[in-house]
C-alpha cells in the first residue's frame, strides 16, 4: 500500500501523480469553515471530478463511472480516528493507494 502525502501548508495546490501508468493532476482545497478537505482530479488538462469530499475509509470517486479515471482504488484511512479534520491529516489520517 502506497501513500499519498497531502501537504496542508501548501493548500489549495495541486500536483502531479502517476497512477497506472497514466498522469493526473490532483487539486488539494480544504473547507476551513466545516473543517474538510476536497479534490479534484484532472488528466489531460479535463476535470474528471470536481471538489470530491473526503470520506474516512469511503474510496475517493466511488461511484464515478469514468474510463479516465485511476485504475487504482485511493482511500482515506485511519486506524484511530473517526473523521478527517485538519489537524489529523496526515498524522493520523492518509490518503493510501491500493
Amino acid at each position: 500500500m502506497n501513500i499519498i502525502e497531502i501537504e496542508k501548508d501548501l493548500i489549495p495546490y495541486t500536483f502531479e501523480m502517476e497512477l497506472g501508468n497514466e498522469v493526473f493532476v490532483f487539486e488539494i482545497d480544504y473547507n476551513e469553515r466545516y473543517d474538510f478537505f476536497t479534490v479534484t482530479l484532472y488528466k489531460n488538462n479535463a476535470v474528471l471530478v470536481q471538489g470530491e469530499k473526503l470520506i474516512l475509509n469511503r474510496p475517493l470517486f466511488d461511484g464515478v463511472s469514468d474510463v479516465n479515471l485511476p485504475k487504482v482504488t485511493i482511500t482515506p484511512v485511519s486506524n484511530s480516528e473517526r473523521r478527517i479534520t485538519f489537524e489529523n491529516m496526515g498524522e493520523f489520517v492518509f490518503l493510501a493507494v491500493e
